[in-house]
């Protein structure tokens, strides 16, 4: 089974959110490390940032 990263990528960014909000709201420390490692994986499988420009 083939991993669309894209896709991926999109739902690592809402999960990162909720997170984000949860240790926000809560003042919990363990969401919002939760939600710097989704946005930072997020960043990663997305890839666009990370491809060479053209030019």
């Amino acid at each position: 089974m083939k991993i669309d990263r894209r896709k991926l990528s999109g739902y690592l960014l809402i999960l990162g959110m909720v997170f984000l909000t949860l240790g926000l709201s809560t003042k919990i420390t363990a969401f919002s490390w939760a939600a710097v490692i989704c946005l930072m994986v997020s960043l990663v499988a997305g890839g666009r940032w990370m491809k060479p420009r053209r030019k």
